[in-house]
């Protein structure tokens, strides 16, 4: 049998004489006391109408207490709403976890706004929110509004994640130029980029057959540091002042045979019967020589190694004679002098 001695009221009941006859009770109750208290009902009715008003105050529930919201108890609850990642930086999309419940079991609705510092972000309004709305410093949360079929819950704000110092990134190394001799200076070219259009400082680490250059930490590595057969790399790390990114290496590099290279100037015209040229060459890794005549007029000859070219001028030699010279190393290196002789009359 249920019972609820909050329903009573307080106020006294004054009876016809003015006297205090008690408190004074809901009407169920009054009617209860009436049937059992007062003698001129039968004494039949005395017994039966108080059982049934038994039962009836068995299922009357209590008055509401003053000022009590009676829809508060059925409204959906969020009991809690975290942001993910926790660590996030502009490149990161954002989701949320929460969790909610509702005292009817109904099935609840959610309207979601995600906010920057202290303003709305317009059209965010789902569960998640993609990178490209914050910059690095910024505040984020969201507040999330629980709704069921008959009532809308309190809005729940989730605690603000903080937009952190994205990492600059190296998309590729490669060094120039393609093509590499010993007299060439061999430059590291980097493609990077900063999310948070950071400027990007970078630090150089070169290597040569595997081994560490300690010294050579610029983007340039000048020609002396490296030889014929060689095979270079770099590492470059890049850096926004706040935090290194991934490093990166290039591909490596093999340094290739250098041509040989003719250092002298033939003359152009010739004096007396005989023509004399001193062909000099030189290799830059060093490599032996070897000077062919490719073309010139009859009876020109050079010496293959010392690179003396003689020719014997005859009366029926006048005119212009093309002459080609080729300097070639043991490792298939050429290049090629071409000039014209020309012979007065005699």
């Amino acid at each position: 049998m249920a019972s609820c001695h909050s329903c009573e009221s307080r106020n006294p009941v004054i009876s016809d004489n003015g006297k205090t006859t008690g408190h004074r009770f809901s009407p169920v109750r009054h009617l209860f006391y009436e049937a059992t208290m007062k003698r001129d009902y039968p004494s039949g009715a005395r017994v039966i109408i108080p059982f049934f008003l038994l039962l009836l105050i068995g299922n009357v529930s209590c008055e509401t207490k003053q000022g009590q919201d009676p829809k508060a108890d059925s409204q959906p609850v969020i009991t809690s709403v975290s942001v993910s990642p926790e660590r996030p930086t502009v490149r990161s999309d954002l989701s949320l976890t929460l969790q909610s419940k509702d005292p009817a079991g109904n099935p609840v609705r959610y309207r979601y706004q995600w906010i920057r510092g202290n303003d709305e972000i317009a059209g965010e309004n789902r569960n998640t929110m993609g990178s490209g709305k914050f910059r690095k410093g910024d505040l984020v949360q969201v507040r999330v509004t629980p709704s069921s079929e008959k009532t809308e819950g309190k809005p729940f704000l989730s605690a603000a994640v903080k937009v952190l110092n994205s990492l600059p990134v190296i998309h590729a190394v490669w060094l120039e130029p393609k093509t590499i001799y010993v007299t060439d200076n061999l430059k590291a070219h980097v493609k990077a980029d900063d999310a948070d259009r950071d400027f990007i400082y970078y630090s150089y680490q070169w290597e040569k057959n595997g081994a560490v250059l300690p010294d050579e930490k610029s983007e340039v590595l000048e020609q002396g540091k490296f030889k014929k057969g060689d095979s270079i790399r770099v590492t470059v790390t890049p850096d926004d002042r706040e935090n290194n990114g991934a490093a990166r290496k290039s591909d490596p590099a093999l340094i290739s045979n250098s041509p040989p290279v003719i250092i002298s100037s033939p003359p152009a015209f010739t004096e007396g019967e005989t023509y004399l040229y001193q062909v000099k060459a030189e290799d830059p890794d060093g490599d032996p020589l070897l000077l062919t005549l490719k073309s010139g007029p009859r009876g020109m000859a050079i010496d293959k190694k010392t690179g003396l070219t003689r020719w014997e001028i005859r009366k029926e030699d006048k005119g212009n004679h093309p002459v080609e010279i080729e300097v070639s190393d043991d490792e298939g290196g050429k290049c090629f002098q071409r000039y014209t002789v020309s012979v007065e009359s005699r």
